[in-house]
């Protein structure tokens, strides 16, 4: 119940308990001697004021029993017989034990031993001062008028009256109509609150005779009774329940500051709702977009979408969690049918969205955080940040959706630990891994593109060849020589001609390899002879390795950092199982190279396998990579593989990443988490 219904209470008890005193005695004399008048105060006060509607602790009820043994003082000494005797040994019992209790107990009371807490739980029904106060009121009236007086009559009236009176349902009722008397007369009132979600989301049921119409997004004022602070609030949903109206108010930090937290009506009655019409200018529904729900954790929030912004998969969150700023992405959405009383349903749509953390603009990074949002949460879109200070190893492949929170990639460290950039044709890769390459050439470090495509060749039409057409035939035709020698018997192969072929081979690549690490050019092609995966096109390529490997390891690239592109690397390192050709020398020429990526990074060569998808692919090359950047993919076999760096979420979103949308994870990364990204629009 109210205060305002206590004190009232309290106020009109008063009145009648000092009227019918003096129509009992005649004069004012029982305000000071009388017992029962005494005991009838110490229950208005005690029970209209402090206890109600609170319940008894073993402090309250140590007051109570001090607070009796003084009002027994007032009995006369003829007047303490056996009952009197029998009170006051109860109420030493009572201030005793009460102050035992206090002293005792350390902890919550759930959590003591079961004596305790069965004698404070004892204490705490025959403490109250309903207990205490109205036995010794009827006791004091029967002693003084006896049993069958008029004058006892009429106490016993009163003391009926008031305990009615103090049932909680009973004066929420009475409240009620006092209230909706004064609702019907306030025009400006919209409803009343009949129910609290939680310390920020209200539940308000429209009255009939507003005159005003209600809609979602629009604010309201009220003043709550349990607090007696006025609040402003948000509509954030208007729903029929029961036959009626019903709507949801939603209160924050963020809303008082929209009206500089300044009280905008005159008078409040408690509890009672009154629309704003004049708000101020503000960008509060624009980047509002709902609330925390139950099943949320650490790692992953759920959240009822509501709002007037319109968010997709990738977008960027925020909330506040003990005054920390803390960022989500959104990974899915799903409807749901809510059902209220009496079969009435609402629909919701419920959306999921990954922890990234909080954002360390020193170390331009998000850093996780180890707790869980309250529910009913609020959550906004993410505001931008100032522009980040890059290092020159440093550079923004893209920025989360809708926001310029950068996505960082250490170009060093992309290419020596090796990068996997994967996705279907027409995702946006090639041209990210075009734009990539040109930025990460420089005087230190050389591109190797290896191209059956002819792709790159059309796209940069200056880039030459790093083996040239002659020196390309002649490696090519001695390593058809040392096949024709291999295929035939051992006591019938040429060893001689064969060492001569494997110079030639090695002289061919190693001169074309030195001149290009030598000379200003920044990129090159390594381009095939035939794009047939036959085993003379895969010796051909080893032998490639073979030798850019050894000039890394014992000539140290000539002081140069080497990247090597595979592009469609399901051609140069295909796994075993997807190869076209069944004989053991090709199988372990595809192992050959596995194993120069394998220990290519200690030598300053690194990798980007471009793949579309990963099942064809070489999975000892592809675990060698210690970054992923993945576009759209559908095949079950690439989630698979996927799974060992993303989580289930993002391997469900990868089919529905929109163009030139990617995931980025790994050690090139500032970020330790998996971040959807969206790669700048690029026309090379």
């Amino acid at each position: 119940m109210t205060k305002i219904y206590r004190l009232l209470l309290l106020g009109l008890s008063f009145l009648l308990l000092v009227g019918l005193g003096f129509y009992i005695r005649q004069d004012f004399s029982f305000l000071l001697n009388d017992f029962w008048f005494t005991s009838g105060l110490l229950l208005l006060i005690l029970l209209s004021l402090i206890d109600q509607p609170h319940f008894s602790k073993d402090t309250n009820v140590f007051v109570n029993a001090v607070t009796a043994a003084v009002s027994l003082l007032l009995v006369q000494a003829d007047n303490r017989d056996f009952l009197f005797w029998s009170f006051l040994s109860f109420i030493i019992y009572l201030t005793v034990s009460s102050y035992t209790l206090m002293w005792l107990r350390t902890n919550p009371l759930n959590e003591e031993n079961k004596a305790l807490q069965l004698f404070s739980r004892l204490n705490r029904q025959i403490g109250r001062p309903e207990a205490i106060f109205s036995a010794f009121f009827l006791w004091g009236g029967i002693r003084q008028f006896g049993l069958s007086s008029n004058e006892f009559n009429l106490l016993l009236w009163f003391w009926i009256i008031f305990m009615i009176l103090n049932i909680p349902a009973l004066a929420k009722t009475i409240e009620g109509l006092f209230v909706a008397i004064k609702e019907k007369n306030d025009k400006e009132a919209i409803g009343q609150i009949f129910g609290v979600q939680s310390k920020n989301t209200f539940l308000v049921k429209l009255s009939e005779n507003r005159s005003q119409t209600t809609r979602i997004f629009e604010f309201v004022e009220f003043k709550y009774s349990i607090d007696n602070q006025v609040k402003k609030g948000l509509i954030l949903d208007v729903y029929l329940l029961n036959q009626e109206q019903w709507v949801k108010v939603l209160t924050t930090q963020e809303i008082e500051k929209i009206f500089s937290e300044k009280i905008l009506f005159s008078s409040h009655t408690p509890d009672l709702v009154y629309k704003i019409t004049n708000v101020p200018k503000t960008d509060y529904l624009e980047r509002f977009i709902g609330l925390v729900t139950e099943n949320s954790t650490i790692e992953k929030i759920k959240f009822v979408y509501n709002s007037k912004a319109p968010i997709s998969e990738g977008q960027l969150l925020e909330l506040n969690i003990r005054n920390e700023r803390i960022l989500y992405q959104v990974i899915e959405g799903t409807t749901k049918i809510e059902l209220l009383e009496n079969k009435n349903q609402t629909g919701l749509i419920i959306a999921e969205a990954i922890q990234l953390g909080t954002w360390n603009n020193a170390t331009l990074r998000f850093e996780q955080y180890g707790w869980v949002p309250s529910i009913n949460t609020p959550i906004y879109l993410a505001t931008n940040i100032d522009k980040v200070p890059l290092e020159q190893s440093e550079y923004i492949i893209g920025s989360i959706p809708g926001t310029n929170y950068p996505v960082i990639i250490n170009k060093e460290v992309a290419i020596t630990h090796h990068t996997a950039i994967l996705g279907v044709t027409g995702s946006g890769k090639s041209v990210f891994v075009r734009n990539l390459i040109g930025q990460i050439v420089n005087d230190t470090t050389k591109v190797i593109i290896i191209d059956l495509t002819g792709e790159y060749r059309e796209k940069i039409a200056d880039i030459q060849s790093i083996i040239s057409e002659a020196s390309g035939d002649n490696a090519f035709k001695a390593i058809e020589a040392i096949a024709t020698e291999e295929r035939k018997f051992a006591n019938q192969r040429d060893y001689t001609a064969m060492k001569a072929a494997e110079k030639v081979i090695k002289t061919e690549f190693h001169t074309s390899i030195k001149t290009f690490l030598e000379g200003n050019t920044t990129e090159a092609i390594f381009e095939l002879p035939d794009i047939s995966n036959n085993s003379e096109i895969i010796e051909y390529t080893k032998w490639f390795f073979w030798v850019l490997f050894k000039t890394a390891k014992v000539e140290k690239s000539f002081g140069k950092r080497v990247c090597v592109v595979l592009e469609e690397a399901h051609t140069i390192v295909p796994e075993l199982n997807s190869m076209g050709v069944s004989d053991f020398a090709s199988k372990a020429t595809v192992n050959s190279i596995a194993q120069i990526a394998l220990q290519g990074r200690k030598y300053n060569i690194g990798f980007f396998v471009i793949a579309q998808r990963t099942a064809n692919v070489s999975k000892t090359v592809l675990t060698q990579c210690n970054s992923i950047i993945v576009f759209q993919e559908f095949d079950k076999t690439s989630g698979d593989f996927l799974s060992n760096y993303l989580r289930t979420e993002y391997i469900k979103a990868l089919p529905t990443l929109k163009f030139r949308q990617a995931i980025a994870v790994g050690k090139a990364f500032k970020s330790n988490v998996p971040m959807i990204f969206e790669v700048p629009e690029l026309t090379t």
